[in-house]
């Protein structure tokens, strides 16, 4: 054999030993209207920045990826006390950061407590529940709440990115830090901070994380100045995701345009038909079941919201099957009741229905408009929707002075307990001048129990609530886009996310 020829084979066997190199996978742009402003979890207020510290940072717990399951994370176990007011986690041993930092019980304390002392915008999600954080005796992390809650409200509370773990050289003790050194930012998540600017976060797979790599290693998200900008960049291929912000015509022109895909999923948001209870003609708990006999939410979701929403007929989303059903519209049922509670077009059932177009969107607007839409050729019932300035209408409820309102709630966790407090003893409760002593007392015994049936009850009796539909979130895709998936509580998981 020739000295060429074996030089030659030597040259192939070594290339073929060698690893295949393949073309760096491109970077997933997700184009929003957002802004990108704040990197702090201390003070972070918005879905869209919790949505990117989710992906930069894991807490004590996380929510399973397509449910509202709540499993531990950085921490191996979790107890609550037999008054529910303790809630002690200890922590797993190989918790680190990025750099290797160990981020221990006191990690937490330090970070939730860091929340508490600077009131910043997250401290409104914090200091409802949790009084202080400290190390036991055992080491474990210890959370003192300022009332019962269950044990697995806490697990989904914890999750969220005002409880994730700082690192001290990120964020000091003592001022919030919106925007720290992208060197000095040391996280614990799937993703790490690349670079970012006031329009543009990048978004890389974190080396250190230790669970399945994300399917797309690089994000970014680009914020844009206007929907027509964004309808824009998507028609053009310039970003491959349009998310939070798209109006809905600008879409429809994208979609027309070019091959772009409509991906929806239900969201937590719900809206509700608040009810005075001491304020004609609704102090007759009557004419409150005949208010609620009077709504048509399959037309409202319908023409009002184009199909962008769900008839909602339990009191929360997450009602079991055995929770009491609201009433649909039904005429005869209708003309069965008014009969009965003795209205007529001579005793009729009159209100104004409040609600804010600036707060909610025209759809809303005009959802409220077509819920009493199918009672036109009823006499005793006349209703009538206003669309008021946001300032006044929560001055409305500040002063008492509604009969009817259309107000969406969205809840902090997806748990039947960020439902009933608000509605049943909250602001809004107040407003409708509902008496809440009952349903206080049967929140702090759910609490207790973790089960809330006693309260789809009560809230069918008084009807201080009544669920009118289930929000619906919608993303615009290329077509190139695989993996879509919106968890109901705002969160566009980025990690799923890939293009073919």
């Amino acid at each position: 054999m020739s000295r060429l020829r074996a030089l030659l084979l030597i040259a192939l066997t070594f290339c073929a030993l060698l690893p295949m190199r393949t073309a760096a996978q491109p970077a997933l742009i997700i184009g929003t209207l957002e802004p990108l402003l704040n990197l702090d979890p201390a003070d972070a207020s918005t879905y869209f920045e919790w949505e990117v510290l989710t992906h930069l940072y894991t807490g004590l717990t996380r929510q399973a990826h397509g449910s509202l399951t709540y499993t531990l994370a950085l921490a191996e176990s979790h107890q609550a006390s037999a008054d529910g007011l303790r809630h002690t986690f200890r922590l797993r041993a190989d918790a680190a950061f990025n750099d290797g930092t160990p981020i221990t019980a006191q990690t937490f304390a330090d970070s939730i407590n860091r929340v508490l002392r600077l009131n910043g915008r997250a401290a409104a999600f914090v200091a409802p529940y949790v009084r202080s954080a400290a190390v036991d005796d055992s080491g474990a992390l210890q959370l003192r709440l300022v009332k019962a809650l269950p044990s697995s409200f806490v697990r989904q509370l914890v999750a969220l990115p005002p409880f994730f773990p700082l690192h001290a050289q990120s964020f000091p003790t003592d001022r919030l830090n919106q925007r720290p050194e992208l060197s000095a930012l040391h996280t614990n998540g799937i993703y790490r901070l690349d670079a970012f600017s006031f329009d543009e976060y990048r978004l890389v797979a974190d080396e250190a994380w230790r669970g399945a790599p994300p399917r797309t290693p690089t994000i970014v998200l680009r914020r844009y100045s206007s929907s027509a900008a964004l309808r824009e960049a998507l028609k053009r291929g310039e970003v491959h995701v349009a998310w939070r912000g798209l109006a809905s015509a600008d879409a429809l022109d994208a979609q027309q345009a070019s091959a772009i895909q409509e991906h929806t999923a239900p969201s937590l948001q719900c809206f509700y038909l608040i009810v005075a209870q001491r304020r004609e003609p609704f102090d007759n708990p009557q004419a409150r079941r005949i208010l609620m006999l009077s709504l048509s939410r399959a037309r409202a979701v319908r023409d009002g919201l184009n199909g962008y929403g769900i008839p909602l007929f339990t009191f929360t989303p997450l009602s079991p099957a055995e929770a009491p059903r609201y009433a649909d519209f039904e005429l005869e049922r209708l003309r069965s009741a008014l009969s009965e509670g003795g209205f007529t077009r001579f005793r009729q059932i009159v209100s104004e229905v409040q609600t804010a177009r600036l707060v909610y969107g025209d759809a809303v607007l005009s959802a409220a408009t077509r819920l009493f839409s199918e009672i036109t050729t009823v006499d005793a019932l006349r209703f009538s929707v206003q669309d008021l300035e946001p300032r006044t209408f929560f001055d409305q409820v500040n002063r008492r002075a509604f009969r009817l309102l259309v107000i969406g709630w969205s809840p902090l966790v997806p748990h039947p307990q960020a439902y009933f407090e608000p509605l049943l003893t909250g602001e809004l409760a107040l407003g409708a001048e509902y008496n809440t002593a009952e349903a206080a007392q049967l929140l702090a015994q759910a609490a207790l129990r973790d089960s809330y049936m006693a309260l789809e009850a009560l809230a069918m009796r008084d009807l201080v609530a009544i669920p009118l539909w289930q929000s619906v979130q919608v993303l615009y895709a290329a077509e190139s886009v695989r993996g879509v998936l919106i968890e109901p509580n705002f969160l566009l998981r980025y990690d799923r996310l890939r293009l073919v």
